[in-house]
């Protein structure tokens, strides 16, 4: 996160949240940068600073993620979590008075194809491994294979993994219970959630993004020169195609408007 007098930046990743810190680091006096990907804390939660987030198309994100791993192998968690046994019981501590469903997550870790797993991600440019990612991921019969929080919430039936995440960094933490026990039973279940339990006042868009800023320092009441911007050089830019299109078929393209439609219809992508 970055936090100053005015702000608190919440990062939702890949969604080019190290060039957003590098911005407001280099601009905001008296600002400080925490841990990548901190949870906002009570304190921040009930502060009157500006709340900001950061969000991507999710056709785009999926690419950007899958990439991601392809290059970073084991420093990026999601590879790591598709490619390895995950058998602690701690990851399994939202799962209340289920022993059933904890049974089924460890017996499905012996179940994964880790060698297949890995292959999926052994070439950024091969679109075939990417769509059958991309299948992964929306399996329900494989969502443990994924083995995080997302594995073990009931609403990985009905929203996609990116848009799980993004309830998991701008909704009060407070709530997150709800995430895990089955009160949350469809889609209109996860919408009502969300706006109840939203704190985010002002999102950066990816696809605007310098714009978005120079919006957002208008805001606070403070200046941002464009020039000095376009002269910034990306941040952890990963190898890709150029155009969404080329990565996705009808079938894959379906999957993500289908599980993610939260972002869709929230943010008009």
């Amino acid at each position: 996160m970055f936090i100053s007098d005015k702000i608190c930046f919440v990062e939702l990743g890949k969604t080019g949240c190290s060039y957003i810190r590098k911005v407001l680091d280099q601009n905001i006096k008296l600002g400080k940068l925490t841990k990548i990907h901190d949870q906002i804390s009570n304190d921040l939660l009930n502060s009157k600073k500006l709340k900001i987030g950061s969000i991507r198309n999710p056709l785009d994100w999926y690419i950007s993620l899958w990439s991601f791993g392809c290059l970073m192998k084991k420093k990026d968690p999601l590879y790591s979590n598709l490619t390895s046994l995950r058998v602690n019981p701690k990851r399994l501590n939202n799962i209340k008075n289920n022993k059933i469903k904890k049974l089924v997550f460890l017996f499905d870790q012996f179940k994964k194809d880790i060698s297949q797993n890995k292959d999926l991600y052994s070439d950024p440019y091969k679109i075939i491994n990417f769509r059958n990612w991309i299948k992964l991921l929306f399996n329900d019969k494989k969502k443990n294979f994924i083995s995080e929080q997302y594995s073990i919430s009931n609403t990985n039936k009905f929203i996609g993994y990116m848009s799980f995440h993004y309830l998991i960094k701008f909704t009060n933490f407070n709530s997150h219970y709800k995430l895990y026990d089955g009160s949350l039973d469809n889609y209109d279940d996860v919408k009502k959630f969300y706006f109840k339990n939203s704190f985010i006042d002002y999102f950066i868009l990816f696809e605007d993004m310098n714009n978005s800023l120079i919006n957002l320092f208008n805001q606070i009441g403070s200046s941002l020169d464009k020039d000095e911007l376009l002269n910034l050089k990306p941040v952890n830019k990963s190898y890709r195609l150029s155009s969404i299109d080329e990565y996705y078929d009808n079938e894959t393209k379906e999957m993500v408007k289908y599980f993610d439609a939260l972002i869709f219809e929230l943010h008009n992508y």
